[in-house]
């Protein structure tokens, strides 16, 4: 499929071992909240606004395979633990 014109989508599902993200390219549905960040456009449904509220996602060096990977830091995640020096809250407000 052509990702041409699409958007980023975030999504998270609750699991009992905690959040799992998601993240892909989708077209905009009535029921989503449309964003920007840094010039970057992104949708997310609006049911999980709440889930999602504050959360930073980065590119960086992580323990994988090819060595880089997004990360995601969410303080609305149960097990959510602020990198340190992280400019991103403790919890979301």
């Amino acid at each position: 499929p052509d990702a041409q014109g699409m958007l980023i989508r975030f999504a998270v599902d609750q699991t009992d071992e905690g959040y799992q993200y998601l993240m892909g390219f989708d077209e905009r549905s009535d029921s989503d909240i449309h964003l920007e960040s840094n010039g970057i456009e992104y949708v997310v449904a609006y049911s999980q606004k709440e889930l999602l509220e504050g959360m930073v996602v980065d590119f960086d060096e992580i323990d994988t395979e090819s060595g880089y990977g997004f990360i995601f830091m969410n303080p609305n995640d149960p097990n959510y633990e602020p990198p340190e020096g992280s400019a991103v809250p403790d919890k979301a407000k």
